[in-house]
């Protein structure tokens, strides 16, 4: 099977969104399939190009059996919204010719964000005469206006009709959670069209470790309770509360908050705890990925955290990795959101609703007195992700659908006289 891919985060180095691409692209080179990328110059999550790159029209490599092409975009290190909407739209765009230049496919697979780069694989779909699926991890413009980075009406306005016209034409849509598909019903899209495949962790590379470690010596942790936040630091994170249970904890010398990565809303947090002297919270840049799983082993609680308006359209994928590491997780997401679902029915954690810094500041206390109890939990998350949200499980579902559609289309094309 020839698979083309189309996504705007794809790495070396990879971090954040270009795991997941990355390791699927691989895996499934590794299966024997011919896999193509379209992507652009890594720079995320400086908005620098990383050195050996260069923002080039049109340039290829090949990266652990994947053939990579990689398209000019307007790359800037700017947070605002309308610089983050040119990059999306000029990569969406010259990945088009991208992809004519990688060669007919069997099938494409386009992400989602960037929205506008479905209209660029759907053309291509209807020239090469393939089906393409429309993979999506964020929900937009949704996402954007539960951030409350999207305001303008015209503009939503402008992405809604965008958005159905992708979800019409698509062939396929694969959505990351149950909540994901809930919203896509809602809107009138078949379910017979939607397939759930969620993102994964690889439980060969986060793996768990001991907890007295480098990485707490190294950042003089060794007598301190972690609770340790590890991700993207974007508009939807919360880590608002965070900062509020750190003030009420600010006597308590031996909890130790580590806010580890990069977004937009750094800055601020950084701001905001500086002036109120909150010696408690420690925040660092995205780690190497060397040194993930040994990272992630070195917290006691595990926080995964998401806003009331942005539960139906956004998924952190970081609760899997905290699953794989075997530790357990302190999620501070709104009551019936899939991250509480996932936390209960595997027994992993705990959930505390948003703007609620009190109460999350109490459960820290109360969960930082029982060794025992936080153990079980990280090894029930543990256990539940080597069987349901493992790399090659997940990696496997891919293939199937993939592989699944490729014979459905070919068998209605023959029906219908060649054509698609």
């Amino acid at each position: 099977m020839k698979i083309l891919f189309m996504a705007q985060c794809y790495a070396p180095e990879n971090v954040s969104a270009a795991v997941l691409i990355t390791e699927l692209a691989v895996d499934l080179a590794k299966r024997g399939h011919q896999v193509a990328i379209v992507t652009g110059a890594p720079n995320y999550p400086q908005g620098r190009i990383f050195e050996g790159y260069r923002n080039s029209l049109f340039a290829v490599e090949a990266l652990d059996g994947v053939r990579v092409i990689r398209t000019w975009s307007y790359i800037s290190p700017s947070k605002k919204i309308l610089p983050r909407l040119f990059h999306y739209g000029t990569y969406s765009a010259t990945a088009f010719y991208g992809g004519l230049f990688a060669g007919r496919p069997d099938v494409i697979v386009s992400y989602s964000p960037p929205l506008p780069l479905g209209l660029s694989a759907w053309l291509l779909s209807r020239i090469f005469r393939v089906p393409w699926v429309l993979q999506i991890e964020d929900l937009f413009p949704d996402a954007a206006v539960a951030a409350g980075v999207m305001t303008n009406k015209r503009l939503i306005n402008f992405f809604h009709g965008m958005e159905k016209f992708l979800y019409r034409h698509a062939q396929r849509i694969s959505v990351i959670s149950r909540n994901f598909r809930q919203n896509l019903l809602e809107k009138g899209i078949r379910n017979s069209k939607i397939k759930i495949i969620p993102v994964w962790a690889d439980p060969q590379q986060v793996r768990p470790m001991q907890k007295l470690n480098a990485f707490r010596r190294e950042h003089l942790l060794d007598d301190k309770f972690i609770v340790m936040y590890a991700g993207n630091i974007g508009l939807t994170s919360c880590l608002e509360d965070v900062l509020g249970a750190a003030e009420t904890l600010r006597a308590n010398k031996d909890i130790q908050f580590v806010i580890v990565g990069e977004g937009v809303k750094k800055e601020a947090l950084e701001a905001e705890a500086q002036a109120g002297q909150l010696s408690n919270i420690l925040f660092l840049p995205f780690q190497p990925r060397e040194v993930f799983s040994e990272m992630l082993a070195a917290a006691d609680l595990g926080l995964v955290t998401l806003n009331a308006g942005a539960v139906l359209s956004s998924m952190p994928s970081k609760i899997f990795n905290v699953m794989a590491s075997a530790r357990p997780i302190l999620a501070v997401t709104p009551p019936g959101s899939e991250i509480m679902q996932i936390v209960e029915e595997a027994g992993c954690g705990w959930n505390v609703p948003p703007q609620s810094p009190e109460k999350l500041a109490e459960v820290i206390i109360q969960l930082k007195e029982q060794e025992t109890l936080l153990d079980q939990a990280g090894q029930n998350g543990r256990a539940c992700l080597e069987k349901f949200y493992s790399r090659n499980h997940c990696v496997d579902e891919y293939e199937k659908m993939l592989s699944l559609l490729c014979d459905r289309v070919l068998l209605e094309t023959a029906r219908a006289g060649g054509t698609l």
